[in-house]
């Protein structure tokens, strides 16, 4: 059994919340010694040249991050205004924080009931949403809520516009009329990205 790759699977799968030494015991059924070996493994793996991640230790917890000497690249994709359109877990990402805010990512998915961390991150970085703070309870979650970006590209002066919950319906049509709309109004001429989950 490859357990280098389960453990990228599950580093990968627990995001920015990382993942404890325990965790990875329970979920391998291997003991700490052996799970401090393939830590130690897969970090080697990773520190080659031609990998962009990092596995660091923050607290009690293990997660991937990019490597900082690609910061640069990063940073352009951040800034630069991509053509890009929305899937429809993106749009209800959105809808349910429009909706519910401000609130944690572990409230989004037990209302999506799937794993949004992939599409959370995205439409941070298209700043969509924001970081509205942190939660007052155990381990102090991050709180998110939607931008005045958001507001503009739903010709909406203020979250109270929003049409009453019950009434939305996204369908594919919905979708498309979105997409489009969204496309024309960004007019550049980068390739386009599909924010997927």
């Amino acid at each position: 059994m490859n357990y280098i790759a389960i453990l990228e699977g599950i580093l990968f799968l627990v995001g920015e919340n990382g993942v404890t030494i325990k965790t990875i015991v329970n979920t391998l059924e291997l003991n700490e010694n052996e799970v401090y070996q393939l830590l130690d493994e897969y970090q080697n793996e990773l520190e080659n040249d031609n990998r962009g991640l990092s596995l660091l230790k923050y607290g009690d917890k293990y997660k991937l991050t990019t490597k900082k000497e690609y910061f640069s690249f990063y940073q352009k994709l951040a800034s630069n205004p991509l053509n890009f359109t929305f899937s429809n877990a993106a749009l209800e990402t959105m809808a349910i924080i429009a909706y519910k805010q401000p609130l944690t990512r572990l409230e989004i998915e037990q209302i999506r009931g799937v794993n949004s961390d992939g599409i959370i991150k995205k439409l941070l970085l298209k700043g969509l949403i924001k970081i509205a703070g942190y939660k007052d309870s155990v381990g102090h979650p991050t709180l998110y809520s939607v931008t005045e970006e958001f507001l503009d590209i739903f010709n909406l002066t203020s979250l109270d516009e929003l049409p009453d919950f019950s009434q939305i319906i996204v369908d594919e049509e919905q979708l498309d009329i979105f997409n489009t709309r969204f496309s024309d109004e960004e007019n550049n001429e980068e390739d386009g990205v599909m924010i997927n989950d």
